[in-house]
Parts: structure tokens; C-alpha cells; sequence
């Protein structure tokens, strides 16, 4: 999979902009590129992200989602985990202190995976 570097960039900082809350998007693009978020209205705390998912755009391709940990964990917890699988295959988690290595792709599943940053 292969992800817009402009993206990442954009997402680290409303991460940054929202701690001590987590943040929570989605994630769409088109022929395998990753180049867009989708922010639907969503509750938040210092240690929880949730959605309603009947607000989900209809027809929308959604590779996946992304969201912060206000703490420096970079891992999914069972929570994540449980929203990776209804959610599309790629799932990013930015952490504190949101610098441009403090975050991870996993897939569905929760296994770390790779994504090609491209201009």
C-alpha cells in the first residue's frame, strides 16, 4: 500500500493539535494510494476514540483508519484491534509525541505492516 508523505504530515499534526484527546478518521484514496482522511464527528478522551457508524459515508472507498494515542504506545489495544476489522485493511496510529517517525501501519488483523510514503 502506498500512502500520499503530504497525508501523513497533515495527520501528525492534528494529532498533535488534538492531544491530549485522540483523534479518529478514515482513510480513502483511489488505485492503491492513500490520499485522503475522512473526519466524521466522533467522541473523544484522553484514552478513547468512537463513532457512530451509521454516519459512514455510503459508497466511499475506505482503505482503512487512523487515530492517535495521547500516550507514546505505538501498539494496537484490543479496543483498536476490534475496530481494524470492520474498518477496511490498513490502520495507522500516530502517538506522543507525534514527531515524523511516531507512528504505525497495521493491518487488519494488528500485524505491523509497511506503507510506501510517495510525494
Amino acid at each position: 500500500m502506498k500512502m500520499k508523505k503530504e497525508l501523513i504530515e497533515g495527520l501528525i499534526e492534528i494529532a498533535r493539535e488534538s492531544h491530549p484527546y485522540e483523534f479518529f478518521a478514515l482513510l480513502t484514496g483511489k488505485k492503491g494510494i492513500i490520499e485522503e482522511f475522512v473526519y466524521i464527528p466522533f467522541e473523544q478522551g484522553s484514552n478513547f476514540a468512537g463513532f457512530n457508524a451509521s454516519l459512514l459515508p455510503v459508497g466511499m472507498r475506505i482503505y482503512g483508519t487512523v487515530h492517535s494515542h495521547p500516550s507514546n504506545s505505538p501498539y494496537p489495544s484490543s479496543q483498536d484491534l476490534a475496530t481494524f476489522t470492520s474498518f477496511g485493511k490498513v490502520h495507522l496510529i500516530i502517538h506522543y509525541p507525534y514527531c515524523k517517525s511516531c507512528w504505525n501501519a497495521f493491518d487488519s488483523t494488528g500485524n505491523r505492516i509497511d506503507i510506501e510514503l510517495i510525494e
